[in-house]
């Protein structure tokens, strides 16, 4: 299914390791009070294989990972909730097996 986002509202989430560390994206969905997360993989060099992805958006911002419900997202709040997703699908371990 594809998303309208609000131009004009988007927030880089962190992820900040002891390894390395790691940006995903946050966009907003036009009149929902939801938040696309989109990671660039290639970026990082890793390979998607084991990891559940959702749409392409662009070489920019990568593919879908998951959604935060939520009408206004904290940095806090949202890179957490990134570092949850990186530590689960175990992304960091996949980076470092490059």
């Amino acid at each position: 299914m594809e998303y309208e986002y609000d131009d004009s509202v988007h927030l880089h989430l962190d992820y900040f390791g002891t390894e390395c560390d790691m940006e995903s994206i946050a966009y907003k969905r036009k009149n929902e009070d939801v938040w696309d997360v989109y990671f660039n993989f290639g970026v990082y060099g890793i390979q998607k294989g084991d990891v559940e992805l959702g749409r392409f958006m662009d070489g920019y911002a990568g593919y879908y990972v998951f959604s935060v419900h939520a009408r206004d997202l904290s940095w806090e709040f949202g890179s957490a909730q990134f570092e949850e997703w990186v530590l689960k699908n175990r992304i960091v371990e996949k980076m470092l097996q490059k």
